[in-house]
């Protein structure tokens, strides 16, 4: 017997018997945590006398603190997820499990379930066989460090003190950084280390910290330069909007070309682009890092012209922009603020049925959700670029107007009556797929879709993909919609092929205490 486990486990039930309300029959308290946090996340108080009624649990921070330690010790399990249950008797069931299973958002928003931990979908510029461009480098070696020296300058009037700059990189750092890069460096980032090697903190670039270049790299191994994967349903879902002007930077969230040079200490970063899509300069300068996992901004033609916008002069060299903001709306009517630049819509709680011709103002559309709103027709979006599409269907709507579309990488699908999946199966870039809000007798055609890595069902509906021996075979990571117990997502999990057998499992009641 876990004593550790059980003790902590008896005083979390005392602590929900004290606080229960009256006429409660059971407590269902779910939890997780890691070594950084603890949290809780749906069940509640059963009241039969009052049924909806919601009445505030208890928080056991330090009882689930004491749990999520001794699985860490005994396990090694980085982070769990529980499912405690108690009664007025003072019985209680404790279920325990690795991080294998994550909760959702909400009380209804069920358990997601990691399949193949190792799995990560590829973006739309990460291939080596993208169009590479052929337009030359456009920074001058010569005026970037005049320029260096000008914005130097500016600093020093500004601040009243002369920055105190770092000895410059020598040629042998430099090969050396170029041969671990695998190609050379900008012609004037490079002479812009040769004359300091960046500007040992005193953020002289116009407000910028200029990196060293042993950090740059760091920053570009670390971080920069690799993709970043979200897991569970937002990773399968995430879209990677194209930069303005379009194709002058790969859609990607990280890429081994893109070097930071510089930041604000806020998680973003200018880097140098060794790598521009088709129609970007190679040592372009663009920003990345915390707040652009969606996709990469364009900033300027080189680094020589990223000094000269410090400077209030024009770039020479950069193409067209739209100068359009607005990439993202959030919206309640598809009105006059659609633009050829927007490349997502929320629609929310717009009146039913919404007309979705007005869409063809958006050509680059890549995302669309309507949210509390239903359509009959997705004739418009076929002629979109849409990758992630989230829609409520009316009675009479179905989804043939979607079949072989070339881009449609996550569906949800919501509807009140049954709907043919048949289109389903000419979707090649169909990757991410959560039906749990509608009725679909045909379930089984699921295990027809080879690219199919996330899916999301209600208990209803994995129980019976399950029993007609259909389960998608490829699967990285699934949605068990609603508000089931522990135990049926561990039962899904194995269904799915992953080991359970390591699940703790305790009974026992909280007056056996001493």
């Amino acid at each position: 017997m876990d004593l550790a486990v059980e003790q902590a486990a008896r005083e979390i039930t005392a602590e929900v018997v004290a606080q229960a309300p009256e006429g409660w029959t059971e407590c269902v308290l779910r939890g997780h945590g890691s070594r950084t946090s603890v949290g809780l996340f749906g069940g509640g108080y059963v009241v039969p006398s009052r049924p909806g009624f919601f009445f505030g649990m208890p928080f056991p921070r330090e009882g689930l603190a004491s749990l999520v330690s001794w699985f860490q010790d005994s396990h090694g399990w980085e982070a769990i997820v529980l499912e405690l249950t108690c009664r007025p008797s003072g019985a209680f069931e404790l279920v325990v499990f690795r991080g294998a299973l994550k909760p959702g958002g909400g009380p209804q928003d069920g358990w997601t379930l990691t399949v193949h931990p190792g799995f990560q979908p590829s973006e739309p510029g990460a291939a080596d066989g993208a169009e590479p461009s052929e337009l030359r480098q456009a920074g001058d070696p010569a005026e970037a460090v005049e320029r260096l020296q000008a914005v130097l300058r500016q600093h020093t009037e500004r601040v009243g003190a002369e920055s105190e700059m770092p000895a410059p990189v020598t040629e042998a750092q430099l090969a050396a950084a170029e041969r671990h890069l695998g190609q050379p460096l900008p012609a004037d980032l490079r002479a812009l280390y040769l004359e300091a090697d960046g500007d040992g903190g005193s953020e002289a670039l116009a407000g910028y910290c200029w990196l060293p270049l042993d950090g740059a790299l760091a920053e570009r191994d670390n971080y920069i330069g690799v993709p970043t994967w979200f897991g569970s349903e937002r990773g399968f879902r995430q879209v990677i909007f194209d930069a303005d002007p379009p194709n002058t930077v790969r859609r990607c969230s990280g890429h081994p070309g893109w070097l930071p040079f510089a930041t604000w200490f806020d998680g973003n970063f200018f880097a140098v682009d060794l790598a521009p899509a088709v129609d970007g300069r190679p040592g372009q300068v663009i920003e990345v890092g915390r707040d652009f996992n969606d996709g990469p901004r364009y900033v300027s033609s080189s680094v020589t012209a990223w000094l000269g916008q410090a400077l209030g002069q024009p770039d020479p060299h950069a193409p067209q922009q739209s100068g359009d903001d607005s990439r993202q709306l959030v919206v309640s009517a598809l009105d006059e603020r659609l633009a050829p630049g927007v490349q997502a819509i929320h629609l929310n709680d717009a009146p039913s049925p919404v007309d979705l011709v007005p869409l063809s103002a958006t050509p680059h559309l890549r995302r669309l959700h309507l949210n509390r709103c239903a359509t009959t027709d997705l004739s418009p979006v076929a002629a979109l670029p849409v990758e992630d599409l989230a829609i409520d269907l009316a009675p009479e709507a179905d989804l043939t107007p979607l079949a072989r579309h070339p881009h449609l990488a996550s569906l949800a699908v919501g509807s009140e009556t049954p709907i043919d999946l048949a289109p389903l199966r000419t979707l090649p870039a169909l990757r991410s797929l959560d039906l749990s809000r509608c009725p679909t007798p045909d379930l089984a055609m699921l295990a027809d879709l080879p690219g199919l890595r996330y899916l999301a069902l209600s208990a209803t509906q994995w129980t019976a993909l399950i029993a007609a021996d259909r389960l998608p075979a490829h699967l990285a990571a699934a949605r068990l919609a609603g508000a089931p117990p522990l135990t049926a997502a561990l039962d899904l999990l194995a269904a799915l092929g992953v080991d359970t057998s390591t699940a703790y499992r305790l009974s026992s009641t909280a007056q056996d205490a001493s």
